[in-house]
């Protein structure tokens, strides 16, 4: 099999976790993850997947080479699908502990996690690959483990929030995730690594 590297484009710590631990080590992806010298230009969107396909054909057209990016998203229904895509804003602007401080008196929890990677070609449309599952949110910030929602997103059938469910299983976690990440990882095997 020819050797590929896969341009990754993130400085998110989490996200660096998740793609050694999902790439590198599952698929054995030689991969690189890169945080360009530029700003990756990220549009206000409704959604996950709009981000996504936005930012990687800016970045691929930029470089001059296919790359990867991906975005998440939680969209709790009290709050009309916010933060949705705005989850590293809400983060930056009010915290964890801030946000479920004032969702505290809130009784609909319902909400929607998204994740969307999608893959470009320079000049070309990106290829997207989404998933995700439903949940609540949970009263009190628990575990120790990843991104904002990490510590308060409780998938259905769990009571545990993600952080807490990767610290105990990864493998279990990510399924929570939806197969994007396994969906773009099946096809990026078929059509680059021939």
């Amino acid at each position: 099999m020819p050797t590929k590297k896969l341009l990754y484009l993130t400085s998110n710590p989490g996200k660096v976790e998740e793609a050694n631990r999902h790439f590198r080590d599952r698929y054995g992806f030689d991969i690189e993850i890169v945080k360009p010298d530029f700003e990756i230009l990220e549009i206000q969107a409704k959604t996950c997947i709009e981000v996504a396909k936005f930012s990687v054909r800016y970045a691929a057209d930029k470089l001059g080479v296919a790359c990867l990016k991906s975005d998440t998203g939680v969209y709790m229904d009290a709050l009309g699908g916010l933060p949705g895509p705005y989850n590293s804003y809400f983060d930056k602007q009010i915290g964890v502990d801030r946000f479920l401080e004032m969702f505290k008196g809130e009784i609909n929890r319902n909400a929607r996690l998204e994740h969307s990677f999608a893959y470009c070609y320079p000049g070309q449309e990106p290829i997207v690959f989404t998933g995700g599952s439903t949940g609540t949110i949970a009263f009190e910030s628990k575990g120790t483990r990843g991104r904002w929602h990490d510590f308060f997103f409780i998938p259905a059938g769990e009571t545990k929030t993600l952080s807490e469910l990767r610290t105990e299983n990864e493998l279990h976690e990510a399924t929570f995730w939806g197969s994007a990440i396994d969906d773009f990882a099946k096809w990026y095997k078929e059509n680059e690594l021939k």
